[in-house]
């Protein structure tokens, strides 16, 4: 019996991972109803790691990837990803296409014609969804791990011509 106890008080001592990725959370994006936009997504890594860019050099490696969700109102269209930087890991003979630092994912939003009558009325919602994606510094690769992504959005009614 103690040895259980001690094997649970183990599992639940154990480190949580580090954060290495964040996203900072978006300004209010702003959509007539019919209409299009287009959210930034500001994602910052933790100096000395790196994560695979989209799409990764490899089908074996994991690239970052973001997932939003579709809402009756408000259609997601696909996230555009800026283009990686060429990374080498020692001993290697081609380049890995990485993000580090900061760098951008825009996404396209429309927003239905509907939205501006739909009930409840148009105004603000939140888009949830998460970021994927697998980090490594000079070392290790830490598990693929992911985090939570809010997108406020305010659908305005159409402009009268």
């Amino acid at each position: 019996m103690i040895g259980v106890l001690l094997l649970v008080f183990a599992a639940e001592a154990r480190p949580a991972p580090p954060v290495v990725v964040t996203v900072a959370e978006p300004d209010e994006v702003r959509i007539v109803a019919g209409g299009r936009a287009e959210a930034r997504l500001v994602v910052t890594i933790k100096e000395g790691f790196r994560i695979q860019a989209n799409p990764a050099s490899e089908p074996y490696l994991v690239p970052a990837r973001l997932e939003l969700e579709d809402r009756d109102r408000v259609r997601v269209g696909a996230p555009e990803y800026p283009a990686g930087q060429p990374y080498r890991l020692r001993g290697a003979s081609s380049d890995l296409s990485v993000y580090k630092g900061t760098f951008v994912i825009r996404v396209p939003l429309e927003a239905a014609l509907s939205a501006a009558t739909d009930t409840p009325p148009s105004g603000e919602l939140v888009l949830d969804g998460t970021l994927r994606y697998q980090a490594c510094n000079d070392v290790m690769c830490l598990r693929p791990s992911s985090v939570p992504v809010r997108l406020p959005i305010r659908i305005e009614p159409p402009r009268e011509r």
